[in-house]
């Protein structure tokens, strides 16, 4: 493999990476709450 090509592919990997932290930090900005198993009461939250 080249260098011209190792460098193209770690940048799409960066890039990738930074996409799905990126959008997974929005979602959990959206939608705040509990989101998994804290031991809420989900009845409450709902109300």
């Amino acid at each position: 493999m080249s260098a011209e090509f190792q460098t193209i592919a770690a940048l799409v990997v960066v890039a990738l990476a930074a996409t799905w932290l990126i959008a997974r930090a929005w979602r959990r900005h959206r939608n705040p709450g509990c989101g998994g198993d804290c031991g809420c009461p989900a009845e409450k939250l709902k109300r």
